[in-house]
Parts: C-alpha cells; structure tokens; sequence
C-alpha cells in the first residue's frame, strides 16, 4: 500500500472511532465518515470493501493496538500496579474532559449496538476486550499487583462503566472515585 493510500485508511479508521465515540454505531453513516475522513466515497470501498462493517472491526483492531501500547509502555516503565489504576482513570477522565464529554468508551458502545447477525464484529469486539482484559492484567502483574486478572476485569469495567457515568454527568469526579479506590485495593 502506498503511503497516501496508508494515510487515507488511517483518516477513515480514526473518523470512524471518533464518530461511534460521539454519535453511536447505527447513527453514523457511512457518508458522514467519508466527510469527517475527507475523502471520496470510492475511499471506503476500496479500502474496506465489506464495507462499515469491515472498517468498524478496523476501527476496534486500531483501539488495540492503543490499548495494548499503552499497557506495554506501563510495563516496560516498572510503574507499580497502583499507580497504574490511578493514571488510567486520571488519564481517561481529562482525555473526557479534553473532549467535553463528547466521546465515549469504543468497545462497550460498539457492544451495546452491533446486531447479533454482525458475527465477525461481536467476535472482534469481544477478543478487544479480552486481549485489554490480558494485557492489563499482565502489566499490573508486573507492578505488583495480587490477583491480576479478575483486578484488570473489574478496572475494565469500571473504567466503561466510569465514562458512561461521566457523559452523562458532565463530570469526572466518580471516574476519579473508582481510581482512587481501585489503586487502593492494589
């Protein structure tokens, strides 16, 4: 792939993320992507020709490989496993902030809206949240952390349920909440 055909295919996966993190799956449409990527509709095609729902489980593979730097770099900083919660909930709550609450957690709303007949889209978007679940867990290990597993589980899940609480709130005061008692718990 040519660089510029690189580039057009990141600006159609990060579109898509940022309008599912603020619109929803089933409300944004293929055409407001290609507006908010800046690109003709022969882009999409050409790049995701099963369409939405092959640039959405892009969208999701993107998200982990984020999420996956992010808990590497975690890891490879011998950063303790309690400090480790603590920045992820600080860190999720200005980044909510930063987008004034406009944008929400990508997997548990793409979760919550993709059909059942989407079989290869839930699969993706549940193997996401078990490699998160994994690689969390294993950093935490690193950091000190007993019992890293079901912590990584429970963190996960109060982090998504943390952001819908905060959108819905305008505010991020439960996200540093969870974070202050969860890196106790460590």
């Amino acid at each position: 792939m040519t660089r510029q055909g690189t580039e057009t295919r990141t600006r159609l996966i990060r579109a898509a993320v940022a309008l599912y993190q603020s619109q929803g799956y089933h409300a944004t449409g293929v055409a407001a992507i290609l507006a908010h990527a800046g690109v003709p509709k022969g882009s999409m095609y050409h790049h995701f020709p099963g369409g939405k729902q092959e640039l959405t489980v892009a969208a999701v593979d993107w998200l982990s490989e984020e999420m996956a730097g992010r808990f590497a770099r975690a890891m490879s900083g011998d950063i303790p496993a309690s400090r480790q919660v603590a920045r992820l909930f600080s860190d999720t709550a200005a980044w909510l902030e930063g987008h004034d609450y406009t944008q929400g957690a990508l997997l548990s709303l793409l979760a919550q809206e993709v059909e059942p007949s989407e079989t290869a889209l839930r699969a993706r978007i549940a193997q996401a949240y078990r490699d998160a679940t994994t690689q969390l867990a294993t950093a935490l290990e690193a950091g000190g952390a007993e019992m890293p597993e079901e912590l990584a589980t429970t963190v996960l899940a109060a982090l998504d349920g943390g952001i819908a609480r905060a959108r819905a709130q305008r505010s991020t005061v439960g996200l540093h909440r969870a974070g202050d008692v969860l890196s106790r718990v460590v």
